[in-house]
């Protein structure tokens, strides 16, 4: 059996899956056998002066290709950074630029790779020269120290295999190297490939596209069974125990990026629709299982009589450079997410909106909700700490209005209060009236264009009638406040007053 240890002295690995594109946050974990394969190779190019591949090496490859490798996993943390990239070209005095995100993940402790292979000592002196020099594996700024060990000195984590441990485990599709025998006979009936599985292994990303691989040329996919916990996202709060056991949370802010330009992402007055798609690409990674805190209904399939305590999906536009557009999104159950629910925040990769078919989504952190109050030291308006709060999108009555009684404005917005166990308030609803002359009236007219229907829902359409609302409490009270028809989804979102929105193009 042939065992390799990578350590990551810088703490951070880079490696972006085959077949994904940078902008979608994902990062290859464990690395792939084909990987792996390939950045041996290199070392024997680079660090021991080869011209061509030694039949030493050519028969270590077909070795390696005759089995596939397990892992020892460490504990590791996933996180990501994100970068704008300047292009050509200027917009409205502003050069123009391309956001790039940069996700890795942060291993907390060695990685071993174990091989069950009938080995030589020739082949165990070649891959410890091979592994002694290998300076990164990924991308090359995920720096490692590589060395041979034996299976003995692998100690905790998580074992990883093509076989399936537990029902909570997530697939992992990794690329490895077919046998060599396997290859010889596709080749048989495949025109246009290279010589063996030695030139495959060797052929360059460049090649690939312009000759019109869909994959690399003698690599096969393989399912590995990867625990659910074994990569955490960076939680501000207490999500994960360090035993990996989870615990409690009932709040996740999730990151929103195109490869496109940044102003492709959602307008924040489609809210309501792009908050529902959220919800239900969320909802996709639950499969069969019950889960009232994210779906809003119990086993049943019944609607939760919870006093609103499942989740609000809360529309964040947190880039000052694209004021207007959604490019965060904050969830918040106050019942809390159970372990179902945490496995689908995890799993979350994508999105999709009006005319926008796929936006990356990056999981930024889970935990409390008291974790989230400042984002990058910036605090949220949304989260704050006021007597007195303001509509940031519109106030939807959740019943038809009448002039007086219950069914008023003022009457509905207290009703809304005591169904949440929230201060009555000191005064009326403050109305604002959409005009020109105040910012406070520009926000008011803003709101007139906000979408008031779900894309493809069948649930019946709002009352007539929206609006900005001043509210004043007869003591502070924390966000998030979210009152109203559609309060789960983005509408009747309130922050702190002075903290106002009116649009990408109101000025």
């Amino acid at each position: 059996m042939l065992c390799i240890l990578f350590e990551f002295p810088v703490g951070r690995y880079h490696a972006t899956p085959w077949g994904h594109h940078v902008n979608e946050g994902l990062v290859e974990w464990p690395p792939s056998p084909w990987r792996i394969v390939r950045a041996l190779l290199a070392v024997g190019y680079t660090k021991l002066g080869w011209k061509e591949v030694p039949r030493e090496m050519q028969a270590l490859v077909g070795t390696l290709s005759e089995s596939l490798p397990t892992y020892r996993l460490p504990a590791a943390t996933l996180g990501h950074t994100r970068h704008y990239m300047p292009i050509k070209g200027w917009k409205r005095g502003v050069q123009k630029t391309s956001l790039v995100i940069d996700a890795f993940v942060r291993p907390h402790g060695a990685l071993g790779v174990l091989w069950p292979a009938v080995t030589s000592p020739d082949d165990r002196d070649l891959l410890g020269r091979l592994a002694d020099r290998l300076g990164y594996l990924g991308r090359a700024e995920s720096r490692v120290r590589a060395r041979v060990v034996s299976p003995e000195e692998l100690v905790g984590g998580w074992d990883v295999s093509t076989q399936r441990q537990a029902p909570d485990d997530e697939p992992v599709r990794l690329l490895a190297p077919v046998p060599s025998t396997e290859y010889a006979t596709w080749r048989s009936e495949v025109s246009g490939a290279p010589e063996n599985l030695l030139a495959a292994l060797q052929i360059e990303t460049t090649t690939l596209q312009k000759e019109g691989w869909s994959g690399p040329p003698g690599s096969r996919e393989v399912v590995y069974w990867r625990p659910a916990d074994a990569v955490s996202p960076r939680t501000p709060g207490p999500a994960v125990t360090a035993g990996g056991a989870m615990s409690a949370a009932d709040t996740a802010l999730f990151a929103l990026a195109t490869d496109r330009k940044r102003d492709v992402l959602p307008l924040m007055e489609r809210a309501l629709p792009t908050m529902g798609l959220f919800r239900r690409a969320l909802l996709s990674k639950l499969g069969e299982e019950p889960c009232p805190e994210l779906s809003g209904k119990d086993e049943q399939g019944l609607r939760l009589q919870d006093e609103h305590r499942h989740a609000h999906f809360l529309p964040l536009s947190l880039d000052g450079r694209n004021r207007g557009r959604v490019d965060h999104v904050l969830l918040h159950a106050p019942m809390g997410f159970g372990r179902t629910a945490q496995h689908a925040l995890r799993r979350l990769r994508k999105t999709w909106a009006k005319g926008i078919d796929d936006i990356a989504v990056t999981l930024v952190g889970m935990g409390d909700l008291a974790s989230f109050r400042t984002v990058a030291g910036v605090p949220l308006p949304e989260l704050g700490r006021s007597a007195t709060w303001v509509s940031l999108t519109p106030f939807i009555p959740p019943r038809f209005l009448k002039p007086r009684g219950k069914h008023s404005l003022d009457g509905q917005v207290r009703a809304e209060l005591r169904h949440r166990h929230l201060p009555d308030l000191v005064v009326a609803p403050v109305v604002t009236l959409p005009s020109e002359g105040s910012e406070a009236g520009l926000q008011a007219r803003w709101f007139r264009h906000f979408i008031r229907s779900r894309q493809n829902s069948r649930a019946p359409g709002p009352p007539p009638g929206l609006f900005r609302l001043t509210l004043t409490f007869e003591r502070p009270v924390e966000g998030p406040l979210c009152l109203g028809w559609g309060c789960h989804f983005g509408l009747g979102l309130f922050v702190q007053t002075g903290e106002v929105m009116t649009g990408p193009n109101s000025s």
